[in-house]
């Protein structure tokens, strides 16, 4: 059995990470909780502008415009968010998998990474990859200038047949204790077709100005919506996890805590009772001596 003066600095030590477990948990809950509510306000706009957009491209069959130009897949751009830190579960391990997985398909071709978080830089760049370009995870407040920047590199690249496909790999946010790692193709725009295959409007629309003209100005703002969004999903994902992830250590330590208290408890009790022991032997030894 361990000594009580060992015991005592293992309690110490589990106290002392209990405190910075319990620390990370009310610092992720607090950040999950203002991301929470601009994942639910982007929501409808990410969808209404997909919405829109389905029902213009499929209203106008002849449309032309670069984003919408369909290539032999050549050449590959993978956009990969991850985070900066890690102490949040299976979120970075869950995303890199669905990623990973996705590689093989696509292995014949030529294939060009977009990072943006520090851990999917980590892990890739100490592989065989083309690291095209690389972001640090952005702040709430920064999220809306990367995703431009993103965007615009996207759309120059695309347009110049650096790319012939983009693809988007991000953390779809569910609960704090639920997300689910996603993949969406985010170029070349596709036609939207229901579910039987036909095209969702019907009827015959008036444009003004013409359709050229709104989907030059509206397929940027679809791309920028994807890309943010995809941020804002992933960030909510992230500190969910690293919620629930430091509310599980912190419960450990309080049960790792108790159990070493009783450890202890039962290790001072036996050098009491070995000490009593000893001090009975001692004096019926000098019984006998008198």
């Amino acid at each position: 059995m361990q000594g009580t003066r060992e015991i005592r600095r293992r309690i110490r030590t589990v106290k002392s990470i209990q405190q910075i477990t319990r620390a990370m948990q009310m610092v992720a809950a607090s950040r999950f909780k203002r991301v929470e509510g601009r994942v639910f306000k982007a929501r409808p706009y990410r969808t209404l502008i997909r919405e829109l957009l389905q029902e213009l491209v499929a209203a106008v069959p002849n449309l032309t415009h670069p984003l919408l130009v369909k290539r032999e897949p050549r050449n590959i751009g993978l956009v990969l968010i991850t985070s900066d830190r890690g102490l949040c579960g299976a979120y970075n391990t869950n995303i890199l998998r669905e990623f990973n997985q996705f590689v093989p398909s696509v292995s014949e071709k030529k294939i060009r990474l977009i990072l943006i978080g520090k851990k999917g830089y980590n892990y890739y760049s100490r592989r065989e990859y083309d690291i095209h370009e690389y972001y640090p995870q952005p702040s709430l407040q920064e999220a809306f200038d990367v995703t431009q920047r993103v965007v615009d590199g996207l759309t120059k690249w695309y347009t110049e047949e650096l790319y012939d496909e983009v693809h988007l790999f991000f953390t779809q946010f569910k609960t704090a204790m639920s997300s689910t790692p996603t993949r969406l193709k985010l170029l070349p725009m596709e036609s939207p077709k229901g579910e039987e295959g036909a095209a969702v409007t019907t009827g015959e629309p008036i444009f003004e100005p013409t359709a050229e003209e709104i989907v030059l100005s509206l397929l940027p703002r679809y791309l920028e919506a994807q890309v943010y969004g995809a941020l804002l999903e992933s960030a909510a994902s992230e500190q969910g996890a690293r919620m629930v992830a430091m509310k599980g250590a912190t419960e450990n330590a309080e049960e790792m805590i108790s159990e070493l208290t009783l450890t202890y408890n039962k290790a001072r009790q036996a050098a009491i009772t070995k000490e009593i022991l000893e001090i009975v032997s001692g004096a019926e030894a000098l019984k006998e001596v008198r």
